[in-house]
């Protein structure tokens, strides 16, 4: 009877001991820590994987108690970008994980940036981990990638958020009877304009001249084939060789310069009715004229 009672007693103790140490390697690894960490689960890892990951990253004291606290609890840990604290006990590090509250980006993306500027904002501004292919993906959607502000996940790749941006494009665009050079059209107004009064006027200019024949002659699609928005010269017009330079190729560019928001859309597929074929922009306002010589005029005047 007292080897039993020795027996139980030894048994109870070992049970206490282990119940305790279970109970601190589920406790924080840092109480003190105040850093929060990016802490990524990809899809088809285990329960296994993400606990030696989590120790290995200092997250949690140990894993093998992490993975059996999941099981008990029949956790399920869900792919994605997380921010969590050595502060954090295991088990709170675990229900977050398994909450799928993921880390998100707020992305706002500028009416009238080219493809490589969105691609140069995710990387080099949000410092995005998963959009390093994106000019290479988004470069033959150029006009169509909406601008707009968008909470995506922190961890979306260039396909997701080049897909969301785009059905974002045919839903806001629904309604409008869009052809591919209403698009092109449109990219173009997007960079000329200079408030959303003008821009159904310059769009009826550049109508104007294609129906005249005339080429249209729009410095955003020099600026487009030089690579950059900045200042052109002269020289450019007769010395950027490109399909894009319209003042050395007839028609329409191949395609958009730039991903034009809705109002340019709007009033590239409903153009001003009238006869001007010039126009600039002088003191905060935009002069139309209908002929060379009265455009030369006016430009004198203010120049």
């Amino acid at each position: 009877m007292k080897l039993f009672k020795l027996i139980a007693l030894i048994l109870f103790l070992a049970i206490l001991l282990v119940g305790g140490l279970f109970i601190n390697n589920l406790g924080p690894v840092d109480p003190n820590a105040t850093e929060k960490r990016e802490f990524v689960v990809t899809a088809g890892q285990s329960t296994a994987e993400i606990a030696k990951q989590l120790q290995d990253q200092g997250l949690i004291k140990n894993s093998f108690s992490f993975f059996v606290y999941m099981k008990l609890v029949s956790a399920k840990l869900l792919p994605g970008t997380y921010e969590v604290s050595a502060s954090q006990s295991a088990s709170q590090i675990g229900w977050a994980i398994g909450s799928g509250k993921y880390k998100t980006e707020r992305l706002t993306i500028i009416e009238g940036w080219r493809v490589s500027q969105i691609a140069e904002y995710l990387i080099e501004e949000k410092k995005m981990k998963n959009v390093a292919d994106f000019l290479e993906k988004a470069q033959p959607y150029e006009g169509y990638l909406f601008p707009d502000t968008y909470e995506v996940r922190a961890d979306i790749t260039s396909a997701a958020l080049i897909k969301l941006m785009r059905d974002n494009f045919e839903q806001k665009t629904a309604k409008l009877a869009l052809t591919p050079e209403t698009v092109i059209l449109a990219s173009i107004v997007e960079r000329e304009s200079r408030g959303n009064s003008d821009r159904a006027p310059v769009a009826g200019v550049y109508s104007n001249r294609i129906k005249r024949g005339m080429r249209l002659e729009a410095d955003p699609t020099v600026q487009y084939a030089k690579g950059s928005w900045g200042i052109i010269t002269v020289d450019d017009y007769r010395s950027v060789e490109s399909p894009y330079n319209t003042y050395l190729n007839d028609g329409w560019p191949p395609g958009p310069i730039c991903n034009p928001g809705l109002a340019s859309l709007q009033a590239a597929a409903n153009p001003a009715s009238h006869d001007y074929l010039f126009f600039f922009h002088a003191k905060g306002e935009t002069h139309f004229s209908k002929t060379l010589a009265e455009h030369r005029a006016k430009v004198g005047q203010y120049f």
